[in-house]
């Protein structure tokens, strides 16, 4: 038995025993949805189908996206109006595979990580994250990649019976990186802390908390300060201050707003930041949706 199934045996035995975080629910405030008008169109030779978005942190006015299953392995640098940021197309990831990419953040050394965490039927027993440095938009290749893999402490049947261990969402804060996953048998996401050695090939996981996200969340997005957590599902979207210390990130202040795109147009699962008070939101058909924070309502 390899080295990852037996930790991820102990893993499910030390999380049977462990008590469930409450769930976190949010009161929303009674509002009409906000109608979503396009405002970019993403190149559907280049990016088949948008999994994720997030805003370089290397080129300003950038963003890198990529495509989901049994797509190119390829990051694709884009501006705003979905236009290809190089005038070619994607930088390709030599040596790995693209079985179901999902979700795409970036550390604070400057590296980007490609989460290889899709599974929509609950049935895979390994996950992957690839770790390299953010490429130059002219690149055509990234050679040195690093894989670091993980399966879920908690689920213990294949396939999961609740359908609860999917995954499209992850973001980087405070030197950690997390992962909130999407249910299909509910509206709640569990938010895990993925630990991450220097040197090693497998993350460690731990649970932090469960939330009532009223949606099947698929991205997810620190603002350029760093003070804030957006959330997307293919019905809603929340903003959280984050505290100032802690992972309690789902109690404070709060915005939040029902979506309403386009009937062609309904697969939204990119979310990154134009700026520190507005988003940028992209569907799986290539549609980009500019949203002000100002459209959101508090929740009390």
């Amino acid at each position: 038995m390899c080295w990852l199934r037996l930790s991820t045996l102990f893993a499910a035995i030390i999380t049977l025993g462990a008590v469930e975080p409450a769930v976190v629910t949010r009161v929303v405030p009674q509002s009409e949805a906000l109608d979503l008008r396009s405002t970019g169109k993403l190149n559907l030779k280049a990016v088949p189908e948008c999994s994720a978005l997030l805003a370089s942190a290397k080129h300003p006015g950038v963003f890198w996206t990529l495509s989901d299953s049994g797509s190119r392995t390829e990051v694709v640098p884009v501006f705003a109006d979905g236009g290809l940021a190089n005038g070619r197309g994607g930088v390709t990831l030599s040596g790995v595979k693209n079985f179901d990419w999902e979700a795409l953040t970036v550390d604070g050394a400057g590296n980007l990580i490609v989460a290889d965490v899709g599974n929509n039927i609950s049935t895979r027993k390994e996950l992957s994250l690839y770790i390299f440095k953010e490429p130059d938009l002219f690149a055509k290749e990234v050679n040195e990649v690093r894989k670091v893999s993980f399966a879920w402490p908690d689920q213990v049947a294949f396939p999961d019976p609740d359908l609860s261990h999917d995954c499209e969402a992850a973001f980087y804060t405070n030197g950690r990186l997390y992962l909130l996953t999407k249910h299909r048998r509910d509206t709640l996401t569990d938010l895990w802390c993925a630990e991450i050695t220097p040197e090693g090939k497998q993350a460690n996981l731990r649970k932090v908390a469960r939330f009532d996200a009223q949606g099947m969340v698929t991205d997810a997005s620190i603002s350029p300060d760093g003070k804030a957590l957006a959330i997307l599902t293919y019905r809603n979207i929340w903003v959280f201050r984050l505290p100032a210390q802690g992972e309690d990130f789902f109690s404070g202040s709060a915005l939040f707003t029902l979506i309403n795109p386009p009937v062609q147009s309904w697969q939204l699962e990119g979310c990154a930041w134009l700026n520190d008070h507005t988003l940028i939101v992209g569907s799986e058909q290539g549609d980009l949706y500019t949203i002000p924070l100002a459209r959101l309502a508090e929740v009390k």
